[in-house]
């Protein structure tokens, strides 16, 4: 029988171990959050810009820097109606321009292209054969279109002077006669085309007038290629008479990202132009699930909540119009007609998802469905925000078609839809009473990290001004600064002022699809710009980024002794606490008078200051003050809680491990 002393001490060892093995469990719900980072869009190569609505911000291709030759060349080869394409051509070699004519490309000039290219190239000095539509016409037909040509004499035009000189039968002294008087003498000049002779050794300024005239009149226009016509390839796409830009507003959130073993799905935002945008999937729906930007984490629900953009990858719906009807990847036009952006491939192990965009093309008979491609186009991972342009709304009574397509994962088993989806630092469930007055709020042993962040980004505000002459939004970049001997160099970035030689943060942009050199090159004395920052290192990331850090800071000043208590920090010292380590270091002196390397607040002037400001951010708060605040709250993930038998269990099996060490 143990005696009251070993009793006593067993159950001191014992409590010793729950307490670990509770804050192991923390510990490790914070090390699962460190590598599941979710990033904004990544476009490979494509340029960007920062799109702003109201509060959301959103990556979005800048199209005033992309054109057709800049786009990423097609990933699979093709054929219908007579037109076919082999995968790793550019679009500008494939697209005819009767194929665009959504941006009405035939309106304009060599001129105007020569004006808009981003190219500073002299039209005028490019070889005639460089531009075989204009060989393509008769001198007749160039007579009439070409502004004042027929009033110039034969022999001041080089290029039809030498294909004069090359008909038959041809009278020598029509040289000297106007161009349209010389055509109507000499029916077969009339009817001669001008790439009956080498155009090479002729320059385009030599047909004078030609630059001026627009693309429509030229005769067989609709069948030329766009990279047949000088420089129009190198034109913005946001730059054509009708631009490619944003169709609508709308910026939602990803929620869920589900592989091809979903089905019955009909709360959809994809289709076809045919079919409308509400198009129901029956099997192998792999998708994404979409949230309002403002209702992202919240109990409140909108009419956008929980809908569905379903791969084409996997599902085609009828598309194409006239004698080209059939089938296309499902899918959506937020940036328009010219093209289609479908979702493809869907990874539930790592919630990430590709898009892409494919193209069609027209025949006087009609317009075929979206079927060229795919063009690789953005990426994105859950929590990033996504453009997906004008919501039709209504429904459809349409079902989507599989395209039996093998999965990319289909060996593997098929993985719950409810695996692997939550990335969140732990929370405590609200109580059903207190719901209408408690705001969304992350616990970590009894503190609220959603509040505490948004205190230290007020106050990062304030700093923010002085050091990086901005506001302290996403985007905000501060100076050039070094510690420890210039051991540390980098800048504060983002809402909440990291410096970006701090490891998680590196760690963090590390992650970020398409990242290389940018948190290095920042260290090195670069300043990014607002896009490269919210590219590489975006608000979803900054967040997690900071709820990380404050949930290990937590932890590890629990364990720390007060000097004011002689006991562990609790209360508000412990908020303050807390946030003299995110100012100045883990290692930070505690209540310390000395301030941060640019001056402004004492260490224990920033932790009163944020602890001020968590205390108002957490007043109107009814579930601020739950849990135990002054200890390990008993709560580590949602819908789990160590209870008592568990507990034990857990510190039995402990000991033994340790015994048998």
């Amino acid at each position: 029988m143990n005696s009251p002393n070993q009793l006593k001490k067993f159950s001191q060892v014992g409590s010793a171990l729950i307490a670990a093995t509770t804050l192991c469990l923390i510990f490790a719900f914070v090390c699962i959050t460190f590598f599941s980072f979710p990033s904004i869009a990544s476009a490979s190569s494509l340029p960007t810009k920062i799109w702003e609505k109201e509060q959301s911000r959103v990556l979005l291709p800048d199209w005033s820097q992309i054109t057709f030759s800049s786009l990423p060349a097609v990933a699979s080869s093709g054929s219908s109606g007579g037109r076919s394409w082999q995968a790793g051509t550019s679009v500008d070699n494939i697209l005819k321009l009767g194929d665009i004519n959504d941006v009405k490309p035939e309106i304009l000039s060599l001129q105007a292209i020569e004006q808009l290219a981003l190219e500073d190239i002299n039209l005028e000095n490019i070889s005639l054969s460089a531009f075989p539509l204009a060989g393509k016409q008769t001198v007749g037909h160039l007579a009439e279109i070409v502004p004042n040509l027929s009033q110039f004499q034969l022999s001041d035009v080089p290029p039809i002077a030498s294909l004069s000189s090359q008909i038959a039968g041809v009278n020598s002294n029509i040289s000297q006669l106007p161009i349209g008087q010389a055509v109507k003498q000499v029916p077969q000049l009339a009817q001669a085309k001008l790439n009956q002779i080498d155009l090479s050794e002729f320059a385009i300024a030599q047909i004078p007038n030609l630059n001026s005239v627009n693309l429509e009149q030229f005769s067989g226009w609709s069948e030329e290629l766009i990279s047949n016509i000088p420089l129009l390839s190198q034109v913005p796409l946001s730059s054509f008479p009708v631009p490619i830009a944003s169709i609508g507003s709308t910026i939602m959130r990803i929620d869920m990202i589900y592989s091809r073993y979903e089905s019955k799905r009909n709360n959809t935002i994809s289709g076809s132009d045919v079919e409308g945008f509400a198009v129901a999937c029956e099997k192998n729906c792999a998708y994404i699930e979409l949230d309002d930007m403002e209702n992202a984490g919240r109990r409140a629900t909108g009419p956008l909540e929980g809908k569905q953009w379903i791969s084409g990858k996997y599902q085609e719906v009828r598309g194409g119009s006239g004698c080209l009807t059939g089938w296309e990847p499902t899918g959506r036009h937020p940036f328009g007609a010219v093209f289609k952006v479908v979702v493809m491939e869907p990874s539930e192990t790592s919630d990430t998802v590709d898009t892409a965009l494919y193209f069609r093309f027209s025949l006087p008979c009609g317009k075929s469905p979206y079927i060229i491609g795919p063009v690789p186009f953005l990426s994105y991972s859950v929590n990033s925000p996504m453009f997906v342009g004008r919501l039709e709304g209504g429904s459809s009574n349409s079902i989507s078609r599989s395209k039996g397509v093998a999965s990319e994962t289909k060996s593997s088993k098929p993985l719950s839809s409810n695996q692997a989806k939550e990335n969140t630092l732990p929370t405590q469930p609200v109580p059903e009473s207190k719901r209408e007055c408690a705001r969304p709020a992350t616990y970590v042993s009894g503190v609220d990290v959603a509040s505490l962040g948004e205190a230290l980004a007020k106050l990062s505000e304030g700093i923010a001004k002085l050091e990086s002459a901005a506001s302290a939004d996403y985007e905000a970049i501060g100076e050039m600064v070094c510690t420890e001997g210039s051991r540390n160099c980098g800048r504060a970035i983002g809402r909440y002022q990291l410096m970006s030689y701090r490891e998680d943060v590196q760690r963090a942009v590390s992650s970020i699809p398409g990242e290389t050199n940018f948190i290095l090159n920042v260290n090195r004395g670069q300043k990014p710009t607002r896009e490269e920052l919210f590219q590489y290192f975006p608000p979803a990331v900054q967040d997690k980024v900071l709820q990380n850090s404050l949930a290990e800071n937590l932890v590890s000043s629990q364990q720390e002794i007060d000097p004011k208590t002689g006991q562990v920090f609790k209360g508000d010292h412990l908020i303050e606490r807390v946030a003299q380590k995110h100012f100045g270091g883990s290692g930070s002196k505690i209540d310390a008078s000395y301030s941060n390397i640019l001056g402004g607040y004492s260490l224990k002037q920033y932790g009163e200051k944020v602890r001020e400001l968590y205390n108002h951010n957490t007043s109107d708060n009814c579930q601020a003050n739950s849990g135990d605040s002054n200890g390990i709250s008993n709560s580590v993930g949602s819908g789990i809680t160590l209870n008592a038998s568990w507990s034990i269990k857990v510190a039995l099996f402990i000991s033994s491990f340790l015994v048998g060490m």
